[in-house]
């Protein structure tokens, strides 16, 4: 008998414990945000939420409808902002579906820290959206623009971002999680891409933008922005953003020109890429020592030359060496005498290989950062020729 009572008892304590989960919301009930922008308006935020609008989104949606909606609101602070717009949102905006923060230049200058506290601690949140920086522009513009090809511009951006990183490489990816280590980290400066707005700067949302062929205002990223502990403190040019891939081991695929012997130019494209980089301290002063391995392939030839000679191949692949090398060392000298900034990590690594040395010298790294030398050493190969040998173009006469 009392076994019996025992096992009805645990019943019931497991049905109570298994009717559903307590907090679950509807769709129907719920905005969902896939891009979030934050500006500052004085001593407020500015809060953006790109919504879908889900009866667009569906294949039997109204045709010529946006399939998105801006929503915008202030506060003191971010979650103030986002319990305002509830006041002219029709459902709460659920953000676990965020593809893309974008960060306004007047935000990103006055400090990162505070509202990006709010996101990672957020339980409805996750951590694995994208996170860009609007030059010359508020992140309210970017997400004004409305784009062809993808119906939802926060999709675009994520995948433009995604693709470019992958295939270019001035660009790169971070997430929430990524960008508050490097913020917290001694020895490393955070880095974001920048997105602009290229063209008509504002759109007023105008899904006209996104239906026209050569669309008046468009969403292009141009570089990389760089961080003085969680304030922006300047910005990289495309040849200074791709070096900083380099050294970061951040290359996957992207394209080199050299020139050739007689004139004209050859295309290289990089089909992988391995940087190892370490740190040393000697005699009080730290050296960074980098070693650059690229596997190319020939992409495009604007000239009279013999690929099918090996001695060709040798000659260019040299030709390429000495051309990275030159573009690494160059800029990164420059960036850390302009900057003096630890833009690629150089602490981190001098921490990792040498413990004491790093500890003599981080109480003062902003000037040994700036005066720090770099070797660079590279290795290009040239793997394959393409579809053809040589070139169409030396059949070619007057």
């Amino acid at each position: 008998m009392i076994r019996k009572f025992s096992g009805l008892l645990l019943s019931l304590v497991l049905m109570v414990l298994l009717t559903g989960c307590w907090n679950s919301r509807e769709l129907n009930q719920l905005a969902v945000a896939v891009g979030l922008g934050i500006d500052k308006v004085g001593d407020m935020y500015k809060i953006s939420a790109q919504v879908i609008v889900p009866s667009t989104v569906a294949e039997s949606g109204k045709p010529g409808s946006a399939s998105v909606v801006l929503f915008k609101a202030e506060g003191k602070t971010v979650l103030e902002a986002l319990g305002r717009m509830t006041t002219v949102a029709p459902r709460k905006i659920y953000l676990a579906h965020v593809r893309v923060l974008v960060l306004g230049e007047e935000l990103a200058k006055d400090g990162i820290s505070k509202p990006l506290e709010m996101l990672s601690r957020d339980q409805e949140s996750r951590t694995d959206f994208y996170i860009v920086v609007a030059k010359n522009s508020s992140a309210e513009n970017v997400l004004k623009v409305l784009t062809p090809l993808e119906k939802i511009p926060a999709n675009r951006l994520y995948s433009s971002l995604k693709t470019s990183a992958e295939l270019w490489a001035p660009t790169i990816t971070v997430t929430l999680d990524k960008l508050i280590q490097e913020m917290v980290t001694e020895g490393k400066t955070p880095v974001l891409s920048v997105i602009e707005v290229v063209g008509v700067k504002e759109t007023n949302g105008s899904k006209q933008n996104a239906e026209n062929i050569d669309p008046p205002s468009q969403l292009r990223y141009t570089g990389l922005a760089y961080f003085r502990k969680d304030k922006l403190d300047g910005w990289m040019n495309e040849e200074d953003s791709k070096v900083y891939n380099y050294m970061t081991n951040h290359i996957d695929k992207t394209v080199g020109v050299i020139s050739c012997p007689n004139g004209g130019n050859i295309s290289l494209k990089v089909i992988r890429s391995k940087t190892r980089l370490k740190g040393k301290v000697i005699n009080g002063k730290p050296q960074i020592n980098a070693e650059i391995q690229a596997e190319t392939s020939i992409g495009q030839v604007e000239c009279e030359i013999d690929l099918v000679d090996p001695s060709t191949i040798d000659m260019l692949e040299k030709s390429a060496e000495k051309q990275l090398e030159k573009l690494v060392l160059g800029s990164v000298l420059k960036v850390q005498k302009r900057t003096k900034l630890d833009i690629y990590g150089f602490g981190v690594l001098i921490h990792r290989d040498n413990p004491k040395g790093w500890k003599d010298l981080k109480n003062d790294w902003d000037t040994n950062i700036a005066t720090l030398d770099v070797n660079v050493k590279v290795d290009v190969k040239i793997r394959r020729l393409g579809t053809k040998g040589n070139s169409f173009l030396q059949d070619i006469k007057e």
